[in-house]
């Protein structure tokens, strides 16, 4: 029997595509497909959960292009030895759909119809495409990350499902709350120990809820789009009723660090020192331009009618005492209108405190009373700008 030629390598640095690694991902069919589809049939095309990344390979790079090599390698090998083990035909090598693809040169399907992948993802150009995934049957694979200092440490399990735990928990003591207040004195005893022990399972959930925080935030911090990162990979042939295909298992994967996320920009290269300086500025004007005590009180002294004779006061220089002059009648710009007489009776003293509402007269025989005169208001003693818009 042939020696079975080698199919697991590790691949040069490479930048990770959208990664599905803190939770398996099952692959969505179109929408529009998915509500037409049959029971039946979505059940069949389902896709079982997998994690994974995409990878986008340069053909200018010399590091990138050693990594497509490996791969090709491996795919042949893999091809050999399912056809050694007579799991594929020689025909099927011919026909087979390679998961290494060209991005300039191998077609994909665009609906109903096959295209250049580039014509549909022109981002891809000038590069090779590669999938890199492992089943969730599989399991997640291993992940560990090189820290600052250069010490290699495992990436921690995410803690899934901590929102669900919380719900359960607290509906739980909700329950056994209710149960300890309508509990008899027998019964009451054991009921406030369920409601003790309900406590203590949400207390738990919460702690755990706090340390899966705590793991999503490093997650965050290390594995996204773009990051620098080595993964060992498995290449396995397969064959359906459909067709057959090489694909390529994810392994294990070490975080090298210093990526640049996808699509980012370098906070540095945004915002400079000058734009820092400007800014703060714009704030200072804007926003803590607050007046002054001694500011409001002047303004508000500007904006006072005085009568001139203010300015004539004498201050005594010895005793401090001010001696008023006698005031010249300020000028009346509005003509008084004529008192309106209310009798005793109407006015309420209780109400000092409060607006007082308007008074009806009490209802009396119009006979022998005289109508009080309107009040006649000139046009010209409003001021439009003594209500000024408010804005």
């Amino acid at each position: 029997m042939a020696t079975e030629l080698l199919t697991h390598a590790k691949t040069g640095v490479i930048q990770m595509g959208w990664p599905k690694l803190y939770e398996a991902v099952a692959f969505k069919e179109n929408k529009d497909d998915d509500k037409s589809a049959k029971k039946d049939d979505k059940k069949k095309n389902e896709s079982t959960p997998a994690y994974g990344f995409p990878v986008l390979l340069d053909k200018d790079d010399p590091d990138h292009m050693r990594t497509v090599r490996i791969l090709q390698k491996l795919s042949k090998n893999a091809e050999a030895n399912a056809i050694a083990l007579k799991k594929w035909g020689k025909k099927d090598r011919i026909v087979s759909n390679d998961g290494l693809k060209d991005a300039d040169e191998d077609e994909i399907l665009d609906g109903d119809k096959t295209v250049l992948m580039t014509d549909k993802y022109p981002n891809r150009a000038n590069h090779f495409y590669v999938n890199f995934s492992r089943s969730s049957k599989a399991g997640r694979p291993g992940i560990r990350y090189i820290d600052d200092e250069g010490i290699l440490r495992e990436l921690p399990e995410p803690i899934l499902g901590t929102k669900e735990d919380i719900q359960a928990a607290q509906a739980n003591l909700n329950d056994a709350r209710a149960a300890y207040a309508t509990a008899d004195e027998d019964a009451r005893e054991e009921a406030k120990t369920l409601v003790l022990e309900a406590t203590r399972n949400l207390e738990e959930a919460q702690e755990r809820d706090a340390k899966a925080k705590e793991v999503k935030v490093l997650w965050d911090k290390l594995v996204y789009p773009g990051q620098n990162v080595q993964a060992s990979v498995t290449a396995r042939a397969w064959k359906t009723q459909t067709g057959s295909g090489v694909s390529y298992r994810l392994d294990n994967l070490t975080i090298v660090g210093g990526g640049v996320r996808d699509g980012s920009f370098e906070y540095d290269e945004d915002f400079t020192d000058e734009d820092i300086e400007a800014l703060i500025a714009w704030r200072d004007k804007h926003v803590n331009a607050k007046p002054s005590k001694a500011e409001d009180e002047a303004a508000l002294l500007a904006d006072t009618d005085f009568d001139e004779a203010d300015s004539d006061d004498e201050v005594d220089e010895d005793t401090g005492e001010i001696a008023v002059k006698p005031r010249r009648k300020a000028a009346v710009s509005r003509r008084r209108p004529k008192p309106v007489e209310v009798e005793d009776d109407d006015v309420d003293e209780d109400e000092d405190e409060e607006e007082a509402p308007r008074h009806r007269p009490k209802k009396t025989s119009s006979r022998g009373r005289r109508k009080p005169a309107p009040v006649e208001v000139e046009d010209d003693d409003v001021d439009d700008e003594d209500y000024p818009d408010m804005f």
